[in-house]
């Protein structure tokens, strides 16, 4: 009898044992799998939306957005189509004059001074064109790219940053009245880094036109997201289309 109690019992311990087992294996393979999907980022349908800016002046999307963390540093990228020929086209500006694209012959505004750019990077009608702006208080330098190349340069004064508690206006010039600076054309993919991105850093996110994919390595600076700026309200004419991309 005790025999087969002994033998009862180590049966149960070799099954508990096993279940254990198992139970730890799919328990691993669970949290592996959960860990290996936190990685890997849904696209959503908003990264892929593009938006259409009307030519009425009153067309636009305003926000307050939380500008700390780019006041030492920061990277400001798009693509815009302009669709409207002549007038001032500003496709964003932050706080007016603190900082806006202006594109109009070669005109451009590098962090709040201006500044002709050479006749080769005077951006076409109705071809999308990849801008960024990169600066930090330690380069004291704003560099503004145009489809990866380096366009120009400014050399800031010293101590100068970033003004935080802004409006970010994408549309036009302000959201108060209509300034004759609005944009009227495409965007796609306006974000702020928070990081002062260099000249290979800017390259790599138009090396493949529209729908090269902002590397992984630089998704942790994204401070300002497009994907959440198509889902703010907009004023006047502003429409979603279709980006053509499929990540």
């Amino acid at each position: 009898l005790n025999f087969q109690r002994a033998s009862l019992n180590a049966t149960l311990n070799t099954r508990s044992t096993f279940r254990s087992s198992v139970f730890c294996k799919m328990f691993n393979i669970i949290i592996v799998s959960a860990l290996t999907l936190s990685f890997i980022l849904p696209v959503t349908s908003e990264e892929l939306t593009a938006l259409k800016f009307g030519d009425d002046g009153y067309s636009l999307i305003s926000l307050q957005p939380n500008m700390s963390p780019l006041t030492d540093k920061f990277t400001v990228c798009l693509w815009f189509k302009k669709l409207v020929s002549g007038g001032n086209p500003m496709p964003y500006a932050y706080e007016q004059s603190e900082m806006y694209l202006l594109d109009y012959k070669g005109n451009n505004n590098l962090f709040g001074a201006h500044k002709s750019l050479p006749s080769e990077f005077i951006t076409p009608m109705r071809v999308w064109t990849h801008y960024c702006g990169t600066w930090s208080v330690a380069s004291r330098t704003y560099r503004a790219y145009i489809n990866g190349k380096l366009a120009g340069f400014k050399i800031t004064a010293s101590g100068r940053r970033l003004k935080t508690g802004g409006t970010l206006v994408l549309g036009d010039y302000r959201d108060t009245a209509v300034s004759g600076h609005h944009f009227g054309g495409d965007m796609f993919r306006f974000n702020f880094f928070s990081k002062e991105l260099t000249g290979t850093e800017v390259a790599a996110m138009s090396a493949d036109g529209l729908c090269t994919k902002i590397p992984e390595e630089l998704e942790q600076y994204r401070t300002i997201r497009w994907e959440g700026i198509v889902k703010l309200p907009r004023r006047g004419n502003v429409q979603d289309i279709d980006s053509g991309c499929s990540f």
